[in-house]
């Protein structure tokens, strides 16, 4: 089992969001598949989406860098 840390959880994504996000990880899959993977895609596809919210989750709130937040 595969322990998940959420470092804001009471900030959730508006639909549209958690929609780019589903974009980007399908993005990241098809590159990870083109470069080969090992273990269950399954395991691969959450680890991707949960990573790709995060940096979606501190953009919004203003955490990322990149958004002009502290880092």
């Amino acid at each position: 089992m595969v322990a998940t840390v959420r470092r804001n959880p009471t900030l959730d994504l508006a639909p549209e969001a958690e929609a780019f996000v589903a974009e980007l990880a399908r993005a990241a899959y098809e590159v990870a598949l083109r470069h080969g993977i090992t273990g269950p895609f399954a395991d691969l596809e959450l680890a991707l989406w949960r990573e790709v919210r995060e940096v979606v989750r501190e953009h919004e709130s203003g955490m990322c860098p990149a958004a002009g937040g502290p880092a």
